[in-house]
């Protein structure tokens, strides 16, 4: 039997956020008789998915943090490991503008698939000259150095491609695909659920999953909690997560007096069980690309108040996306989270429909990322 070929993807570290979560989604799903997937990342810290990475038969790769040992150095490990770890038929990097340098070694080093993949609509850096230039310059090397240039959505797209991208038919929206088999087995009776995690079984549960970073805006989310703690005291919230603002968020609680209503509940493998538990999904983001937790959240039938940034591709058509502007005051953000705990949830079918009338099925983003991979092969 021939050996699968191998795909090389780029990251920061291989931690649950949206874009790791999704590509783990397409490597438990993609056939590994064909396809194999390694990972070259740019921290020494272990990742969240590394020990099943390495269980599915992938391998890991530290490169060199570009910040601290420089372009130069960061180009000569990358282009090591394709010499001597190969042979990789693809190298598909998903760290937005940065991508550029690591499509360029791969060019050089005759990878014949090579594909940009932007998750996100802003990168967070401010806007200075040097910035400006960056992204230029970036975006050139993209251009020069991409055979394939991906999005979760038609705004990630723009942001990494330019606004004129359509134009470019390298440019393909990629979306989110989830597996559906968790949210299909969860119970329509919550208290069942809530009872495994310890939460209590009547009182309003509000949930939000995501990393402790600017982008989540969780001080606006707990800005909107307590205030939502007038009309409902018996209330609580449900905090999924880790990262650097982790802290900061916590002494914001404390602060406010609300510790017992706040529960923080670190990084967790069984999130659609989390989301089954819940009555009301928050999420105030500052920018996103797409959101593939909303996607979860609408699969396991939670009504999601979203901040006005939200894509209208996260939007499954069932009645449970309520968007709220960012300028919105507070009693606005309240009465559309009581609006949305006193909606309809659409039953599994309903639900499962949407998602696959959406793109939304994993079954369909693997079909095609494999397609791309093995034809690409084929050019070698």
């Amino acid at each position: 039997m021939s050996q699968p070929i191998r795909v090389l993807h780029i990251f920061g570290r291989m931690n649950r956020g949206g874009a790791e979560t999704f590509i783990m989604h397409v490597y438990r799903h993609i056939d590994r008789q064909k396809v194999q997937f390694d990972f070259a990342v740019h921290s020494p810290l272990p990742g969240h998915y590394d020990d099943e990475i390495r269980q599915l038969g992938g391998r890991i790769f530290i490169l060199p943090r570009p910040r601290l040992r420089g372009i130069v150095t960061y180009e000569q490990a990358l282009k090591r490991i394709l010499q001597i770890e190969g042979p990789f038929a693809v190298v598909h990097s998903h760290v937005h503008f940065f991508s550029g340098i690591p499509l360029a070694v791969a060019a050089q080093a005759g990878i014949p698939c090579r594909i940009a993949h932007s998750h996100n609509t802003h990168d967070g850096r401010g806007n200075s000259l040097f910035r400006q230039f960056y992204r230029w310059y970036m975006r050139r090397l993209i251009d020069r150095h991409t055979t394939h240039m991906l999005g979760c959505s038609c705004p990630a797209c723009e942001a990494l491609y330019g606004s004129g991208c359509w134009q470019d038919q390298r440019v393909r929206v990629v979306h989110y695909g989830i597996d559906l088999t968790p949210f299909e087995s969860l119970p329509p009776d919550r208290r069942a659920l809530r009872r495994k995690f310890g939460f209590p079984e009547d009182a309003p549960l509000i949930g939000h999953v995501g990393r402790f970073d600017v982008q989540k805006n969780h001080r606006f989310l707990i800005e909107v909690f307590e205030a939502l703690l007038s009309p409902l005291p018996a209330a609580r919230l449900i905090l999924v997560g880790d990262g650097p603002l982790k802290p900061e968020i916590e002494e914001l609680v404390a602060a406010k007096g609300i510790q017992d209503r706040v529960l923080f509940m670190g990084v967790r493998p069984d999130v659609p069980e989390i989301l089954g538990c819940l009555d009301a999904f928050l999420f105030p983001s500052l920018w996103e690309g797409l959101g593939i937790v909303l996607i979860e959240a609408q699969a396991a039938g939670v009504p999601c108040v979203v901040s006005n940034v939200i894509s209208e591709e996260a939007n499954l058509g069932i009645g449970l996306l309520h968007p709220v502007s960012l300028n919105a005051s507070l009693d606005q953000w309240v009465e559309q989270v009581l609006r949305a705990l006193r909606s309809n949830r659409p039953d599994w079918e309903v639900r499962k429909n949407a998602l696959q009338r959406n793109g939304y099925d994993v079954r369909e983003a693997v079909a095609w990322l494999e397609e791309c991979y093995v034809n690409c092969s084929k050019c070698q």
